[in-house]
């Protein structure tokens, strides 16, 4: 509800949470796990290819309050704490919710290709070959 003492920050702040649920029922419809966190700050979504596995890459967009942008970032997600360690980020092309799902969507394509943390600290398995 907006009424004479509403703050544009206020409203800066529900347009994020707007547009986020937005950009999070796009990415659920490309099969996309995701999180939303609304009630603590900054205001983000985070988005998982799999279930939430312990080390996977995962992105994230969050809004800046101070800059009044969008920020979407890539880093390992923690399932203990279950916190992101934040790698890169970089500021979303678009303002509307149209443009974020597309940039995403982008990051997610590119961090399929990429290893989990916990992949790097697997040994291989030694494959026999042949009777000793």
């Amino acid at each position: 509800e907006v009424n004479f003492r509403t703050r544009v920050d206020e409203i800066l702040e529900n347009y994020a949470k707007i547009s986020l649920g937005y950009v999070s029922a796009a990415l659920k419809k490309k099969d996309y796990h995701v999180r939303q966190v609304f009630n603590e700050n900054p205001i983000r979504i985070l988005v998982s290819s799999r279930n939430w596995d312990d080390g996977e890459l995962v992105g994230v967009i969050s809004w800046n309050s101070k800059k009044h942008c969008f920020i979407i970032s890539e880093g390992f997600y923690n399932k203990g704490r279950k916190t992101v360690s934040v790698q890169s980020s970089q500021h979303c092309n678009g303002n509307n919710a149209s443009d974020i799902t597309k940039q995403a969507i982008n990051l997610m394509h590119n961090l399929k290709g990429k290893k989990d943390r916990r992949s790097l600290n697997l040994k291989k398995v030694p494959l026999k070959r042949g009777p000793k």
